[in-house]
């Protein structure tokens, strides 16, 4: 599990982890017009796997769960769907690999380890940069070392990022 180190700012991650980290505390999210907020709730098994659940509650009061694990040091989700799980990240972070979801719907492609985003509050770079295909568009997700997720783009847009405080407080 992660909390940010004392004297870490909210910009800044931790050149020496991983892209992935499972964060312990509240994580502010916005996404378009809304938001949400993320917490690790607890731990569950799944499939003999144990995952940590994570709750997203969104500002309409919609509530969802994420069920997250690393194994040798790839990172899964599990899927509803078909009951098994998605690689989220793999261990090896390669420019160029290419995976699919559980459901064979998706991918995910690593673009970039240097990749840079601007948000409200920061200037970050040496990001992960994943493009994610779905049905419903194409997005490049943006992940910190030491921090994990921290923001997305479509088209070069910026439609997400996190929030050092509560969105609705901003």
């Amino acid at each position: 599990m992660f909390s940010q180190s004392e004297g870490q700012s909210f910009c800044d991650g931790n050149p020496e982890a991983n892209f992935f980290v499972f964060f312990t505390g509240k994580k502010y999210v916005v996404w378009q017009d809304t938001y949400y907020i993320e917490h690790a709730k607890s731990t569950k098994t799944l499939n003999k796997n144990e995952y940590v659940e994570f709750e997203q509650t969104w500002e309409n009061g919609a509530v969802y769960q994420l069920y997250i694990r690393e194994d040798d040091g790839t990172i899964f989700q599990y899927e509803d769907c078909c009951d098994e799980d998605t690689v989220r990240l793999p261990a090896e972070i390669k420019e160029g690999a290419i995976w699919q979801t559980a459901d064979e719907l998706s991918n995910y492609q690593i673009l970039t380890t240097s990749g840079t985003l601007k948000t409200p509050f920061c200037e970050y770079k040496n990001l992960l940069v994943l493009k994610a295909t779905f049905k419903n568009g194409v997005f490049n997700f943006y992940y910190q070392r030491g921090y994990g997720y921290i923001g997305c783009t479509v088209d070069g847009q910026l439609i997400s990022y996190v929030s050092p405080r509560h969105p609705a407080k901003n």
